[in-house]
């Protein structure tokens, strides 16, 4: 009677295997995932500053003085206000709870934009704080 199966030296070459393809295949997902949302949190930043831009160039007598230290500051809320962006939370892709870092501390996009004067361009640069 011939016996049809696996002996047990396949079956733990074959965990092997697929053992050793998770340690290679779970850092580099791991990584492609991090990636993304940092260039998700990077395209959200820019959306909020080109959309202050938009706003600026409606309200252009509200813009600083071509002087240096010259500076206006325009609230998040105050964009939704203005119907330039959605009444919904924008929702930070870094988020991640009781963390340090400032980029990861807040679970949505509510701060300012500051628009400066640099001596040749006006700059527009995005903060987490909630304040001007």
């Amino acid at each position: 009677m011939e016996q049809k199966g696996f002996t047990l030296i396949e079956l733990v070459m074959v965990i092997l295997v697929l053992g050793i393809i998770a340690i290679i295949a779970v850092p580099t997902v791991n990584s492609v995932i991090k990636d993304s949302k940092e260039k998700a949190y990077n395209n959200q930043i820019k959306m909020i500053e080109d959309t202050a831009r938009t706003y600026m160039s409606s309200h252009s007598l509200e813009l600083p003085k071509q002087e240096n230290n010259s500076s206006k500051c325009i609230t998040v809320e105050q964009l939704k206000k203005e119907g330039l962006l959605s009444k919904d939370a924008i929702i930070n892709p870094n988020y991640k709870q009781n963390s340090n870092e400032e980029k990861e501390q807040n679970e949505y996009f509510d701060g300012t934009v500051t628009v400066s004067w640099n001596g040749s361009k006006y700059v527009y640069e995005y903060s987490e704080s909630k304040t001007c």
